[in-house]
């Protein structure tokens, strides 16, 4: 930023200043209150907005000049102009707008030094355009090589800062250390867990097809020996229903002979009964024939009889007339022949019956039929098929042992798999907790931006010779020996902001610089201070440098790209050189 012109009305001690800039370093020098600080001032507020004397927006009537209503100041730079309003503040710029935040550190030298710790890093961070947000961040940690899925899950928490992020990921990390100690029952430790094995039987995957296969064969045999034992047993139960049955048909064979003959007896008995009552039954038609001439119906052919004065049809049971005791001997006869008939009628279907027996009997031993197995066979067969049991219970029981060695053995597999896994997990957390402690990006990142501004001091202390001063780690002032700034003099306090700013304004490209109270360094302080002015003018490192300070008189023999002028009771007026 290159400042040509200042111009200030009723702007506390400055109650009228029109200033032309016209070389890169201009002092602005005079006595004890005529309105050097109050110019510088000015200056800050009209490009800032913001006032050092006053904090508040409605004190700032205090920085009207005493008696004035009003105030202003205005700056020319960069074919531009920004200005500042009393009492009401308003603070305009023309042009692309407000300058750039970090002007502020480069028109009140001392702002840095009166920042804490947090607000030193953050101004520096975002001095050298370091982004702390989580996709910087996460990019950074990808670019270590962080878990991919690990840097998801801590993203939400770096809006809390890395602080909050480092002690999540160091929280997740014990949490990933207590699931490997549930897993393992052993306390975690990094290399053991690198080669951590459960324990686990053998697995005899071997023994365990054979012992299947011979289970197989066993059960067939077992299957091949119950069918035979059934089928022996049927057969002997077979060959013992047909050795009953040939008892049957032998007893009912052997019956044929007697069978014959009472059939015979009872054929030639019944005979002689048929006789007899065929002979008695002829005996009954003669003695039953009707008393009188008999007629024949021409009409239904029946035969007709007279009886009393009538004809009447002719019944022979009731009207023939017999002897009782006929009769009675027709009836005894009939029914000893009805006996002998039903007899006979029996015999026939006995003797068929051993006839069929007979034939059954001789078809039956005519076969050949195979013997049935003696009980002692079937006895050896049953306990084969027992013995055969036994064995495959064996069998099952050492393939169950096996099995469950096999199942032992998969369940150690997984418990070191999740070992595994948890020890991954540690391992990824550890390496996000590294890379978000404070050596690990943070440093990083503050290395990246103290590296610029260390150096940059140093450039300035030895162009000006004068004391070391460095930003540390933890965001201290250090001069030469580790002095803290604290302990500096007010002198070298001084120097150390003026380099401080300076830094600044370079490292941010705004290259102008505001120094009020130059005169609180001795002579060639001030001398080291016009040097290393000029040299920064000579090498294009400043635009603008506007220096205010107590003098006498103005300086003499001033470097080509210096200039000076004279204040005094607010205005800026020429005098002669000091001697």
């Amino acid at each position: 930023m290159k400042i040509t012109g200042i111009q200030t009305k009723n702007f506390l001690g400055a109650r009228e200043v029109d200033l032309k800039l016209t070389k890169p370093v201009c002092l602005v020098v005079g006595p004890n209150g005529s309105g050097k600080s109050s110019l510088h001032e000015a200056v800050r507020q009209a490009l800032t907005g913001e006032s050092v004397r006053v904090h508040l927006k409605k004190d700032y009537q205090k920085l009207v000049t005493d008696g004035a209503e009003v105030g202003y100041a205005v700056v020319d730079h960069d074919g531009e102009r920004s200005a500042i309003t009393l009492p009401n503040g308003t603070n305009e710029h023309t042009g692309d707008g407000r300058p750039p935040a970090a002007i502020a550190f480069c028109l009140d030298a001392q702002r840095f030094a009166r920042l804490d710790a947090n607000e030193r890093r953050q101004f520096l961070f975002g001095l050298m355009g370091l982004q702390t947000d989580g996709p910087s961040v996460t990019a950074r940690l990808a670019a270590k090589g962080c878990d991919p899925a690990k840097i998801e899950q801590i993203a939400p928490f770096l809006r809390s800062g890395f602080d909050a992020a480092h002690k999540e990921s160091q929280a997740r990390a014990r949490d990933a250390k207590a699931s490997w100690r549930a897993i393992t029952g052993e306390t975690y430790g990094s290399t053991k867990a690198i080669t951590w094995r459960a324990p686990k039987p053998p697995t005899r995957k071997q023994a365990m097809q054979s012992a299947r296969a011979e289970i197989a064969i066993l059960s067939q045999q077992i299957s091949d020996g119950t069918s035979a034992v059934g089928e022996m047993q049927g057969r002997a139960k077979a060959q013992a229903e047909q050795s009953a049955r040939l008892a049957g048909l032998r007893e009912r064979a052997g019956k044929y002979a007697r069978i014959a003959d009472n059939l015979r007896r009872d054929e030639a008995e019944l005979k002689e009964w048929q006789a007899k009552v065929e002979q008695e039954e002829g005996k009954m038609a003669r003695a039953n024939k009707p008393v009188g001439p008999t007629y024949t119906c021409p009409s239904c052919a029946a035969t007709l009889r007279h009886h009393n004065g009538a004809l009447v049809v002719f019944h022979q049971q009731q009207d023939a007339v017999a002897p009782s005791d006929a009769q009675e001997k027709l009836r005894e006869y009939r029914n000893a022949r009805d006996v002998l008939h039903r007899s006979v009628e029996n015999d026939r279907r006995d003797l068929a019956s051993a006839d069929s027996a007979a034939k059954a009997l001789a078809e039956i031993e005519s076969s050949g039929a195979e013997p049935a197995p003696a009980p002692e066979e079937i006895a050896a067969a049953a306990a084969g098929v027992a013995a055969t049991k036994k064995e495959l219970a064996a069998m099952e029981s050492k393939l169950k042992e096996l099995e469950a060695d096999e199942r032992l053995a998969e369940q150690a597999d997984r418990r070191t798999e999740a070992a595994q896994r948890h020890h991954c997990d540690v391992a990824q957390w550890e390496s996000v907790a590294d890379a978000l402690a404070p050596s690990g990006i943070p440093g990083e990142l503050l290395s990246e931006a103290l590296g610029p501004i260390n150096e940059r001091l140093a450039r300035s202390s030895s162009i000006a010779d004068w004391l070391r001063v460095g930003i540390q780690a933890d965001m201290t002032i250090a001069a030469d020996g580790g002095r803290p700034y604290a302990l500096l003099s007010e002198s070298e306090k001084w120097r150390a902001d003026a380099m401080i700013a300076e830094a600044i304004a370079h490292l941010s490209g705004i290259r102008v610089l505001t120094l009020d109270r130059f005169d609180v360094l001795d002579l060639k302080g001030r001398e080291d201070l016009l040097y290393w002015l000029d040299e920064l003018a000579d090498t294009g490192d400043i635009d603008t440098a506007l220096v205010t300070g107590t003098l006498k008189g103005l300086p003499a023999r001033l470097p080509e790209r210096i200039e000076a002028h004279w204040i005094e009771n607010g205005l800026v007026a020429k005098i002669r050189e000091a001697a």
